[in-house]
């Protein structure tokens, strides 16, 4: 008799990205229009994989961020472990998603602690968090300098908000 032994995951499909995304809109609790949602997610993958490719960070890491980072949202406003399921789901397609457990790490670091209000050195973190934090108009509040954590993100915050080294403070 031979018996066959499944993970809780399909082998990896062809278009692992496609896939993921279409199951995280599916699944997304706040719908497709949110704030946090999917348009919102695309904006925040374009900007941290140019902000990792000026910087010198991992492009494959931000662009599952932009994916992954709000995916997890229960709330529009307050929701202070949305970065931490965030990081469950990224722990759950880690098979599909090609990255090396160092990248995997760097991935689960920057969802769970992006709206920490921290900065940081290392590059690929720093793009990921910067371009969630570019994104902050969408809800009315204008990016702050000196919670950016690239040179380039400083740069395209100062070039876009000209006031972005003062004015109402909001971290992430």
């Amino acid at each position: 008799m031979i018996f066959l032994v499944t993970s809780s995951m399909p082998a990896r499909p062809a278009d692992p990205y496609a896939v993921i995304k279409a199951e995280l809109i599916a699944q997304f609790a706040l719908g497709p229009g949110s704030l946090h949602g999917p348009e919102h997610w695309q904006r925040v993958e374009d900007t941290a994989v140019r902000l990792a490719q000026l910087g010198g960070g991992d492009v494959q890491v931000a662009r599952w961020f932009g994916l992954f980072h709000d995916a997890a949202r229960h709330s529009e406003g307050t929701d202070s472990r949305h970065g931490h399921r965030a990081a469950g789901l990224v722990d759950r397609y880690r098979t599909w998603l090609g990255l090396t457990a160092t990248q995997l790490g760097l991935l689960q670091w920057a969802c769970k602690h992006h709206a920490s209000g921290q900065t940081t050195d290392e590059p690929t973190v720093g793009a990921c968090w910067d371009a969630d934090r570019l994104d902050l108009p969408r809800v009315g509040i204008q990016p702050q300098a000196r919670y950016l954590s690239t040179v380039a993100g400083r740069q395209q915050a100062l070039r876009l908000f000209p006031a972005a080294a003062g004015g109402r403070e909001h971290p992430g």
